[in-house]
């Protein structure tokens, strides 16, 4: 009797099916849910002979129950910890027995359900105590790695207190005013915190190694100018950094400017015209003859002859140009283009002199005429670096002593006027300069005034290298004024600007953009602590970005390293799904990066209770890596993550409902077939009894 199982297969499929529909109704409110629906296929017999038509339909079967893995509306939450996946993907969870030693590495669960909290241990977990893993943080949890193996992937929240760090380096850089009183020499006012003795002061709180804060006061002070020196060799404009200057790059000793700098004569010629061509050897066709202003000048022998407003390293041959003349002789072959500018400057002069016993006097100049103070020194084309500073009937002062073994047999010095010129970098920096010639790589040693500024600094109101020997400084020097018999107040660096820029920080390293000398000077203290013991502070002060400019003081930029003891204030979740913790000093620390799994066949996976899946042979695993996506929220497939927010049932409970009173039809219909045979057997019993 088939058709006893027939109806039988029917009341038994329709009856998983009201569970199925009942279970998608309970579970209507269930975060993450995935509704299901029950799949029926017919069943039949054949018939003995192959060629026969198939047999009557033998009932239903149950082929399973199939899940659309489609997305829950999101509503929010007030957890933080509370998550929804906006688009594919999955949580992947690890299951432990109360623990996370208990872990098993290869037991892996996925979910939807967002909802997590944090265990007595730490770790971040569901409802049901399943551990949501992720990628790793570095140690200092500062950045995030590609470790899904440590910790086996387990995420943890961070501690509630982090220590304090201490104070290992502090940058302060501040726009000084270049309009602003010098304490210079003649006013003999030494540095005194107490009183208006300086410019300008900042504070700062350092920390050391037990998170105890001090205060850092710094002192700014203008003093008299200086002149820096910078010489045009082989290898560009070079000058020697700060006395407070520490190199970047490994084996730098002195600044170089780009090589493509150029320096620019600012003092107007003597005279200038245009020429248009060059013959061979030393004529030089003019094209008008040289003038001032349009007023003719005579080219006098031995006059420097600029082109373009360049050094062309000759000068005026014998007999300098006749008025009229359309051509001028020069003291050795040089290119003219057509066209272009010829300038003429004063001559150099060469008087026969001898050196006096002083090695800063010149005596016996056989002719002082045409000298004038301010005049550059050269001993056989070399610069000295001095200058004349008095002129007498026979003698000549000089700005610097010159050793008597250089003088010994020199009877001719060369005397050149100075030039008002500019350095100008390729950066845009423009440095006033005073020199003899703007000819690259001449040995010239081109001058510049710099602003100095003293600084001094203190710890907690003890100022370093003055009357305690437990604070000081590695740049630790004498005042420019000092104070009564020379002792007092130390400055800790003393900073030199030109045009406004610092010296050391001119000339940036062209692959990492820093300068290639930084000022700085290394602060040691040892302060007392609540406990009346003793700590020590060892710190780097950075001044490298400070400048010197018209315009109110400013502190531009005032960081140090150190850390105060901080407790946790909140955590928070990015659309990433990387998860920080977020400090009262305003620090945030890397707990990790949850990660999410995706399945190319979602409905294969096999639902294990407590709202989580299983992977199968259908959906393939993370192990073998068939058809599985193992990432971070927001890349390829995966969707993002939404903190605050949860992943409703996808259950539609109308759907459900209408479903729910089909099934009841059904059922009652299947009845009625199965009391339609059981009426049958009995009438055929009757008939055979």
């Amino acid at each position: 009797m088939s058709n006893i199982a027939t109806a039988l297969s029917g009341l038994q499929n329709v009856s998983q099916a009201i569970d199925t529909v009942s279970n998608n109704i309970a579970n209507a409110n269930t975060i993450g849910y995935k509704s299901g629906e029950y799949v029926f296929a017919t069943q039949f017999l054949n018939g003995s002979n192959s060629s026969d038509q198939p047999a009557t339909g033998q009932g239903s079967q149950t082929l399973g129950v199939r899940r659309a893995m489609t997305q829950g509306a999101i509503t929010n939450s007030a957890n933080p910890l509370d998550l929804a996946i906006s688009g594919k993907g999955m949580f992947r969870l690890l299951q432990g027995s109360g623990s996370a030693e208990t872990v098993d590495p290869s037991a892996v669960y996925y979910s939807r359900n967002g909802q997590f909290g944090v265990d007595k241990s730490g770790y971040i977990v569901n409802e049901n105590g399943m551990y949501l893993t992720g990628y790793q943080p570095t140690v200092d949890g500062n950045q995030m790695t590609d470790d899904l193996i440590k910790n086996n992937g387990l995420l943890r929240m961070p501690d509630s207190n982090l220590p304090g760090n201490a104070t290992t380096y502090s940058t302060l850089s501040a726009m000084l005013d270049s309009t602003s009183t010098a304490f210079t020499k003649t006013a003999n006012v030494s540095f005194d915190p107490t009183q208006a003795t300086y410019n300008n002061k900042t504070t700062q709180t350092v920390f050391d190694n037990s998170g105890n804060s001090h205060t850092l006061e710094v002192y700014y002070r203008r003093i008299n100018d200086s002149t820096l020196s910078i010489t045009s060799g082989a290898t560009g404009y070079t000058y020697t950094p700060s006395t407070a200057a520490s190199p970047n790059t490994l084996g730098t000793t002195s600044v170089t400017l780009n090589s493509e700098t150029v320096l620019r004569v600012n003092t107007a010629p003597v005279a200038s015209t245009l020429a248009s061509a060059t013959s061979a050897g030393t004529t030089v066709s003019l094209t008008a003859a040289p003038s001032n202003a349009g007023t003719a000048v005579t080219v006098t022998e031995g006059m420097k002859v600029f082109i373009n407003g360049v050094d062309s390293g000759v000068t005026v041959a014998a007999g300098g140009y006749t008025a009229g003349a359309t051509s001028l002789t020069t003291s050795a072959a040089v290119t003219v283009p057509s066209g272009a500018s010829v300038s003429f400057y004063l001559s150099d002069l060469k008087p026969t002199v001898t050196a006096a016993a002083n090695a800063s006097l010149l005596t016996s100049v056989s002719s002082v005429a045409g000298l004038a103070v301010g005049d550059k020194v050269y001993l056989s084309n070399i610069d000295t670096g001095a200058t004349i500073t008095a002129i007498g009937d026979t003698t000549v002062t000089l700005s610097k002593s010159i050793s008597t073994g250089a003088l010994s047999g020199v009877t001719t010095v060369t005397f050149k006027r100075p030039l008002s010129m500019t350095l100008i970098t390729p950066e845009g920096t423009e440095i006033p300069v005073t020199g003899a010639t703007n000819k690259k790589t001449s040995g010239e040693i081109l001058t510049t005034t710099t602003s100095q500024v003293e600084v001094y600094a203190s710890i907690d109101g003890k100022f370093y290298d003055y009357q305690d020997s437990s604070t000081f400084s590695s740049r630790a020097a004498n005042p420019e004024t000092q104070g009564a018999n020379g002792t007092g107040y130390k400055t800790v660096a003393k900073l030199s600007f030109m045009g406004g820029q610092n010296i050391d920080s001119v000339v940036k390293d062209s692959l990492s953009g820093d300068p290639m000398f930084k000022t700085t000077t290394k602060l040691t203290s040892r302060l007392a602590n609540q406990a009346g013991g003793s700590s020590d502070l060892i710190l780097d002060l950075d001044l490298s970005g400070t400048q010197l400019h018209a315009g109110a003081f400013q502190m531009t930029k005032s960081i140090q390293n150190g850390e105060p003891v901080s407790r946790l204030t909140k955590v928070t979740v990015d659309n990433e799904g990387r998860i920080v913790g977020v400090y009262g000093t305003g620090k945030q620390q890397f707990i990790g990066q949850v990660a999410m799994v995706s399945f190319d066949n979602e409905e294969g996976l096999i639902p294990v209770g407590k709202n989580a899946f299983a992977a199968s042979n259908m959906t393939g695993t993370e192990k073998d890596g068939t058809g599985v996506t193992v990432g971070r929220a927001g890349t390829g497939v995966l969707g993002e993550i939404r903190s605050q927010a949860l992943e409703a049932s996808n259950v539609d409970l109308a759907n459900e409902l209408v479903r729910l009173m089909i099934l009841q039809r059904s059922y009652s219909a299947n009845s009625q077939s199965l009391k339609a045979v059981d009426q049958t057997l009995r009438d055929t019993l009757q008939m055979v009894g």
